[in-house]
């Protein structure tokens, strides 16, 4: 399974990316519009993903299982906690803008990275892949919020709005996954059924969307040199930071942990840039097409990147 994991995974993201051509399809045909993917992106976020996430707590609650949720939160602060101090760092030698920095630390972990992981690694990985999502959800709306100052002028009220938006479904979502799972409390009936059913279908709603807001940009602007290399560093240099950690991590810290967990979150740590960052920067009056055009460019290439970072780790870790 470790040697056809960069396989299976680029298989995997090849067939995503049928499906956002069939999105960009639909919008070019004048079949859908860029609004019929705010409704998508509604039921994708607010519905499907929240399902996702509760049932991937639907596991036994075996010891390897429960050290494995506790090393993936850790190691997804620390992640986090690298990736912010490396923009730093990047942002003073290339003037990189909040948007920028943002771009660079913060992925598309939820749209992309959960179906994916359903796909390849099954369930059980996707709990792992909520833990990073879980703390990116805390910091994108405090730490990305502040770097681009889309909360300014909003004062109490924009606090208020964030407050909103951390106590969000998915949130709870993971809240009451872990108390059904340290409880050892198991959903059945119609109700599993529903659930997983509803689950099952995040894959293609979350690539079509993509496709539908694609067929709405401008791509002309797209392939500026400042976006490629924004993008080259949001999936080549981070990533490998990522790896360089989790292989540390494996060797030193915690050698007894389930590769499982590692690989995971380096499917995280390696994905596309956060969309959150453009609408971001559309409220604070920043350049939301540069942060737009990253997203695209990253979301096409890691097609090769996702697979080869995977690669790297499984040969390192072998």
């Amino acid at each position: 399974m470790n040697q056809e994991l960069p396989v299976l995974l680029a298989l995997q993201i090849s067939a995503f990316f049928v499906m956002i051509l069939m999105g960009w399809a639909a919008v070019k045909c004048r079949i859908v519009t860029c609004d019929d993917a705010k409704i998508l992106t509604r039921i994708l976020l607010y519905v499907v993903t929240p399902a996702v996430i509760l049932m991937s707590y639907q596991t036994e609650a075996a010891g390897e299982t429960s050290s494995g949720l506790l090393v993936a939160f850790a190691a997804a602060v620390a992640i986090h906690g690298l990736f912010i101090l490396a923009a730093r760092v990047l942002g003073g030698f290339l003037s990189l803008s909040g948007a920028e920095k943002c771009s660079l630390i913060y992925t598309n972990s939820g749209n992309l990275v959960i179906p994916l992981v359903m796909s390849v690694l099954g369930p059980k990985a996707v709990m792992y892949a909520t833990a990073y999502l879980a703390v990116q959800t805390v910091l994108i709306w405090t730490h990305c919020l502040t770097m681009i100052g889309a909360g300014e002028n909003g004062g109490k009220r924009s606090g208020r709005a964030t407050l909103r938006k951390l106590l969000n479904i998915n949130n709870f979502a993971i809240i009451a996954g872990m108390l059904l799972y340290f409880l050892e409390l198991r959903i059945s009936g119609p109700l599993e059924t529903a659930l997983r059913g509803m689950g099952a279908t995040i894959g293609p709603l979350a690539m079509l969307s993509i496709g539908i807001m694609l067929g709405s940009s401008r791509l002309s602007e797209i392939p500026r040199i400042r976006n490629i290399m924004i993008s080259l560093l949001r999936l080549i240099a981070f990533p490998l930071l990522a790896v360089l950690a989790f292989f540390l991590a494996q060797t030193f810290l915690v050698p007894q942990t389930d590769r499982m967990v590692l690989l995971t979150l380096l499917l995280s740590a390696s994905a596309p840039s956060a969309v959150l960052v453009s609408q971001f920067a559309l409220m604070a009056g920043q350049d939301h097409h540069g942060a737009a055009a990253v997203n695209i460019i990253t979301d096409f290439l890691c097609i090769l990147t996702i697979p080869a970072m995977i690669w790297l780790f499984l040969r390192l870790t072998s």
